[in-house]
C-alpha cells in the first residue's frame, strides 16, 4: 500500500514538474537556443548509471538518481545517462537541456559528453564505453533550469529511433550536482 502511494506521489510530481514553465537561459552569448516554448516534445532518460572512481570495479547499477561529484583533486562520480529516442524525429532539431537538481554544491558546472554505446547498464568507472564528442556546459545555480556556459555542441539533428547515452562529468573540484531522474536532470527538448 505505502508503495503504491508514494508511486502515485511521483507520477503527480513527475507530472506538475514537466508543466512548470521554465526560465530561459540567462547567458545571452549562446545563440543556437530556441526558446522554451518552442519545444515540441521532451525526452526524459530511460537509464542513469553512476560510476564511480573510488570503487573503479564495482558495477554500481541503474538509479533514479544522477550523481556528479568531484572532491579534493579525486573521488570523481560520473553518471551515464541514456535515452530512447521515439520514431517520427527525422528533420527535427534535438537539444540537450538540464533542470531540477535536487542538490548542488560548489561550482555547480558539469559537462556533457556523447559516448560510444547506449549499452551501459553494467558499467563501472574502468569498464564503460569511450567519451566521444563534448556537448556542452551546464552551470547550476538554482533549482530550475541551469545556465548554459558553453551550447555549442547541445543542439543537434534529431537521431533515428532508438538508444543513444552521455556521460555527464563535473567541472572544477569540490563540486557536486544530484538530480532525480523521473522529475530533472539531463533531458532532451525536441524543438
Amino acid at each position: 500500500m505505502k508503495t503504491a502511494i508514494f508511486s502515485s506521489a511521483i507520477a503527480i510530481f513527475a507530472t506538475l514538474a514537466t508543466a512548470l514553465p521554465a526560465a530561459a537561459p540567462a547567458e545571452s552569448g549562446v545563440g543556437n537556443l530556441a526558446p522554451r516554448d518552442h519545444v515540441k516534445q521532451v525526452i526524459s532518460s530511460s537509464t542513469v548509471v553512476n560510476i564511480n572512481e573510488d570503487t573503479p570495479d564495482t558495477a554500481l547499477g541503474v538509479s533514479w538518481t544522477g550523481i556528479v561529484s568531484r572532491a579534493n583533486g579525486k573521488h570523481n562520480s560520473q553518471a551515464l545517462v541514456k535515452f530512447d529516442f521515439p520514431e517520427g524525429l527525422n528533420g527535427y532539431k534535438c537539444r540537450l537541456a538540464f533542470g531540477n537538481p535536487i542538490h548542488f554544491s560548489g561550482t555547480g558546472e558539469i559537462q556533457v559528453y556523447t559516448i560510444g554505446d547506449a549499452n551501459i547498464e553494467s558499467a563501472t568507472f574502468n569498464q564503460r564505453p569511450f567519451r566521444d564528442q563534448f556537448k556542452g556546459t551546464f552551470r547550476v545555480a538554482g533549482w530550475g533550469e541551469a545556465v548554459v556556459v558553453d551550447g555549442s555542441g547541445l543542439t543537434f539533428d534529431c537521431p533515428a529511433k532508438g538508444p543513444k547515452a552521455y556521460e555527464v562529468v563535473s567541472v572544477g573540484d569540490n563540486n557536486e550536482v544530484v538530480w532525480y531522474a523521473p522529475w530533472g536532470g539531463l533531458r532532451i527538448d525536441v524543438l
